[in-house]
């Protein structure tokens, strides 16, 4: 009967020690993490990895003041605790009184990095002196808004 147990006992260390190793080296071969689909993967050179923000909401602030200065804030994530917000690249199009920003991101590209989501809030300023009263549509990473201009926005000499 003691031989049993200890047979038992044997076999259940073996498997102990098995499962132990398996955990060990599924934990130290993590891969690096994967872009959010809603992400898209710019450029990648040897340093860093580039892409764009995530973005979750857009509000376009009128500030009180003339000529009238435009600021959209912006709320969203980055996919892990190394990507950082990069650039951000505005472009007006007159036939459709539109503004397109585009807010890229940067990630080091050989670096472990936490692999949770941080939130992140930025102010974008639109250039709006010199624009004529009416409506423009504003478009962050996707994400739309609109503004009303409600008189041209130049300051008469």
């Amino acid at each position: 009967m003691k031989t049993n147990s200890n047979a038992l006992l044997g076999v259940l260390v073996l498997l102990t020690i098995v499962i132990v190793t398996i955990v060990t080296f599924s934990l130290g071969c993590a891969e690096t993490p994967a872009i959010p689909e809603n992400t898209t993967e710019i450029e990648s050179n040897s340093e860093y990895v580039y892409g764009n923000a995530v973005v979750e909401q857009t509000d376009v602030l009128i500030l009180e003041s003339f000529p009238v200065q435009v600021h959209v804030s912006v709320t969203g994530y980055l996919p892990d605790g190394c990507t950082q917000l990069d650039e951000e690249l505005i472009k007006f199009n007159n036939e459709d009184n539109s503004f397109t920003v585009n807010l890229t991101t940067r990630r080091p590209a050989d670096e472990l990095c936490t692999e949770t989501i941080v939130p992140f809030q930025s102010t974008v300023i639109l250039d709006v002196y010199g624009l004529e009263k009416g409506t423009y549509k504003v478009d962050v990473n996707g994400i739309k808004g609109h503004f009303e201009l409600q008189t041209d926005n130049i300051i008469p000499e």
